[in-house]
């Protein structure tokens, strides 16, 4: 129908900016979707009493995946005020007579469209129920925060008085809510329309898969519609998006702009085409649009240094095929310092990732310019590692680890001990109380338990960045170098309410391999632990012992 987008440009207005209030004109992909999204089948037919009966429309759902900042929100806000109060449903085919009054068919705006014989007509619903659906609140909020100005500033605003409160009110009793994986009490509801945002992190494993099919299904109740939105997707991870794109339903519009695989975003000049590939030319500055593509390459340029694929999904609209090893060995050969001697006396952090028998165990120090090192103790590495012919009942020798920590300790100025705590808690409560001053902001030896993502995913991501920019070397040590290297990137869940930037957060975990990355971990943690160590106060005046 061409009277959906026709009715958006007339109703809704831009959102934010110097522009602010000024009417919504759709880009050339917006006009497309919407083309396509409310396509009606030829044999449609209408039926007066329960036009929403047989469904009328070519597609059933809508997926849209484009790349960062190319007005994704703005677009599902207008698709929402069009689902809300607009003529969103089919109402048969225009006769000889010219123009077309909304009210005609139940709508309040008292708008009129010059309909061409044979052409389809609208109409609205009669009560719209609307779920706006994102794996976070924050992500709700990018939809909704376009939302309520559209309607504010627009002639939306007599038909939609207040936007103000936890959900808005519609038209014949209707409403807009949101939902999160975090309160989805409201799932399972019968609805007529439901933006899914960002289903590119719709997974299995966040539960998110679950809450679109139950979408789905309450949709289905309504005879409504699903319009979903994302960037590029890993597709490790069997999304929605990535299951959405890749079903052989034909009654889903699927709308994507993919560059050509001879290019690799990673190089520069490479990444340079692809933007011009997937930004659509009248979104850029340059031709009137929003889209400044020098302020998203040098964004895209950031992230490629510490997150390649991550960019490539981000900027590129580039479906990438799993977050794959967390450190490139030819990078970390480039780092590899062997010859550099960390003397007695030097400030150091501390990295310790404990086990019981399967695992290593593994202390790693890191100095304040960022040199990790393996410490040496009467001639051993402190790592540990299982015997291949230990018997079954083989453990870690914690008297051995223990004591060799309390000659790094006296061989080192430690600053700070990050420790791994499981199956540790009373030789760290230990460590703790020996080595701790009585002021809390000075302690050294600390938790940093590793399964939290949150702070996790903040100490690897201060990592990679540490390996990409040169500020982190390495002594080369063999068993290090294998740990580090077997380690692979995890997509870090946090709950919904965390504030994030927007970008996906990494941990680090084992591979499908099973090699260990428990040195690796302590790494991490050695690292972490230098960079935030207290300034040192007076050198204490006593002799380093040579161990």
């Amino acid at each position: 129908m061409a009277v959906a987008p026709e009715w958006i440009e007339a109703h809704c207005v831009i959102p934010d900016g110097f522009k602010q209030g000024r009417p919504f004109r759709l880009y050339d992909y917006q006009l497309a979707y919407f083309g396509a999204f409310y396509l009606v089948r030829g044999e449609a037919e209408w039926n007066p009493e329960n036009p929403v009966l047989g469904p009328a429309f070519v597609y059933r759902r809508g997926l849209l995946v484009g790349p960062q900042k190319l007005g994704k929100g703005p677009h599902t806000a207008a698709h929402v005020c069009l689902e809300g109060s607009g003529p969103a449903l089919f109402a048969g085919v225009a006769g000889s007579d010219d123009g077309y009054a909304c009210a005609d068919h139940g709508c309040r705006c008292g708008w009129e469209y010059p309909y061409e014989q044979g052409e389809p007509m609208g109409m609205p619903w009669p009560t719209p129920l609307i779920q706006i659906t994102a794996f976070s609140q924050e992500q709700t909020d990018n939809i909704y925060d376009a939302l309520r100005p559209m309607i504010e500033h627009g002639p939306l605003a007599d038909l939609i008085p207040k936007t103000g409160e936890e959900f808005i009110r519609l038209p014949g009793g209707g409403r807009i809510d949101t939902v999160t994986s975090a309160a989805n009490s409201r799932l399972g509801q019968r609805i007529t329309f439901a933006p899914q945002d960002e289903v590119g992190i719709w997974t299995p494993r966040n539960k998110m898969v679950k809450v679109a099919d139950t979408q789905y299904r309450g949709l289905a109740g309504m005879g409504g519609r699903a319009s979903l939105t994302s960037n590029g997707w890993d597709s490790s991870e069997n999304s929605v998006a990535q299951q959405q794109y890749g079903s052989k339903a034909t009654d889903i519009y699927r709308q994507m702009m993919q560059p050509p695989r001879s290019l690799s975003y990673r190089n520069k000049a490479h990444r340079t085409k692809i933007h011009r590939i997937v930004y659509p030319p009248d979104v850029l500055r340059e031709n009137g649009g929003h889209i400044d593509l020098d302020s998203i390459a040098g964004e895209a340029d950031d992230l490629v240094v510490k997150d390649p694929q991550q960019a490539a999904r981000f900027f590129g609209n580039i479906i990438t095929s799993g977050a794959g090893h967390a450190v490139d060995p030819e990078r970390w050969a480039d780092l590899a310092r062997p010859l550099r001697i960390v003397p007695p006396g030097e400030r150091i952090g501390l990295g310790f990732d404990g086990s019981i028998s399967h695992d290593a165990t593994a202390l790693v120090a890191c100095t304040a310019d960022g040199h990790l090192f393996v410490p040496q103790v009467d001639g051993k590495a402190t790592i540990w590692t299982r015997p291949d012919n230990a018997p079954p009942d083989w453990r870690i020798p914690r008297i051995e680890v223990e004591q060799a920590l309390e000659a790094v300790m006296d061989r080192y100025l430690v600053g700070r001990m990050f420790c791994d705590p499981p199956k540790w808690f009373t030789e760290i409560e230990r460590w703790a109380e020996r080595w701790n001053p009585e002021e809390v902001a000075d302690a050294v030896v600390l938790v940093l338990d590793t399964n939290q993502p949150k702070r996790m995913a903040s100490a690897c991501d201060r990592y990679l960045i540490g390996l990409a920019e040169g500020g982190t070397t390495h002594g080369d040590h063999p068993l290090l170098t294998e740990h580090v290297l077997a380690m692979v990137k995890k997509r870090a869940y946090v709950k919904a309410d965390d504030p994030t930037d927007g970008r996906t957060r990494y941990v680090f975990d084992k591979g499908d391999d099973g090699r260990k990355i428990d040195a690796g971990i302590a790494s991490v943690l050695a690292v972490e632990a230098a960079m935030s160590m207290p300034e040192p106060a007076e050198v204490r005046e006593s002799d380093f012992i040579l161990i």
